[in-house]
């Protein structure tokens, strides 16, 4: 769930997720339970129609202003009666809004689909609705029957997300640009949760092209960055760092998850990364960092907080993503975290929250 630019405390983000899930049962008590569920089930459908506003480019056609469905369909060369009836569709869905002369424009929700929207999320609807996650999810039952690994992408496809992606580099740069969204979101509360050091080198392990540490390094002047990441993702931070002000202040090294890694840092940040793997790939991971640290250094990993008595509408489903996605990848509990941090020879530090977002920490002795 993307954060406001400050920490919100997890109680206060339950409470609020809590009152919506109410007044959503109460808005339910109008229909039968059939029809309800009707609606619910329509979910795929929602999805399908966000993903084709923003990959038809209708959602930056609209932008802030009421246009004419039919003018809408000639300048993007859509057919015009489907148009219309995808729009209709997505009105009856709360994206867009219909006027009394019959113009269409994006509703307060459908307005993220726009590229150009200051909080967009245009690129994970997209990435959410494309052909490749269906298929991964149409193996649910499989899973349910035999076990979560395979994965469901496994299942489907014979490879992993990330050799998919490597196959299909256009779904994987729009995964990167999900991600980068994503983070822009969240990156100005988590920056402030954390007591990063004023003059230390703060790393930033398989960090993409370095918008949390951007934003890090901005709190912290004095500071000094180091992000690692693959080559070709690294060529795409050197011009985003420039423009931030910060090529000098941030060195690029290319480096792997399960590769060596050689780097000397106070603090070593990993930002939707442990969610991604197993417990034993977690493992793997984390003593690879270990290994590299000096004593007194800090690992800190950012995850969203699974809690075991609390089925959350946002955490509970991005596990149930990992799911589908990622060989073994899921949500976990401090406590769980703190587990595998014990095991790659780590002091289990202090947890901190902003919103859903947990911030774990591990001391290298």
């Amino acid at each position: 769930m993307p954060l406001p630019p400050f920490p919100i405390p997890l109680p206060l983000v339950r409470a609020g997720l809590g009152l919506r899930r109410r007044v959503l049962d109460v808005a339910d008590l109008v229909l039968p339970a059939e029809g309800a569920l009707w609606d619910l089930v329509a979910g795929m459908q929602r999805t399908m129609l966000a993903g084709v506003l923003v990959t038809s480019g209708l959602a930056d056609a609209l932008g802030e202003r009421a246009r004419d469905p039919g003018v809408l369909a000639s300048e993007l060369e859509l057919e015009t009666g489907v148009t219309i009836r995808v729009l209709r569709a997505a009105a009856a869905s709360r994206l867009v809004r219909f006027d009394g002369e019959g113009r269409v424009r994006l509703s307060r929700i459908g307005a993220p689909l726009r590229t150009d929207h200051p909080r967009s999320i245009a690129s994970w609807a997209a990435y959410v609705a494309a052909p490749a996650n269906f298929r991964g999810y149409a193996e649910l039952e499989a899973q349910l029957r035999e076990g979560a690994e395979p994965s469901g992408h496994r299942r489907a496809f014979g490879n992993s997300t990330w050799e998919y992606f490597g196959e299909h580099p256009e779904e994987g740069a729009r995964f990167g640009r999900a991600m980068r969204e994503l983070t822009a979101i969240d990156v100005a509360a988590l920056a402030r949760r954390y007591p990063w050091p004023h003059r230390g080198v703060i790393c930033d392990v398989a960090g993409g092209i370095g918008t949390l540490l951007a934003a890090i390094m901005k709190r912290r002047p004095s500071a000094r960055g180091i992000l690692v990441d693959s080559p070709d993702v690294l060529a795409e931070a050197e011009s985003f760092l420039r423009s931030q002000g910060l090529a000098e202040r941030v060195e690029r090294r290319p480096g792997d998850l399960f590769g060596e890694l050689d780097v000397r840092a106070d603090v070593y940040v990993m930002k939707w990364i442990l969610h991604d793997w197993s417990d034993a790939a977690c493992r793997d991971i984390l003593a690879r960092v270990r290994a590299t640290m000096p004593a007194g250094a800090r690992v800190l990993t950012i995850d969203q907080h699974q809690a075991p008595d609390w089925p959350s509408p946002v955490t509970s489903m991005v596990d149930l993503h990992m799911l589908i996605d990622c060989d073994g990848g899921r949500e976990r509990s401090p406590g769980e975290v703190h587990e595998l941090m014990r095991d790659a020879g780590l002091h289990p530090g202090r947890v901190r929250h902003a919103g859903l977002h947990m911030l774990v920490e591990g001391v290298a002795s």
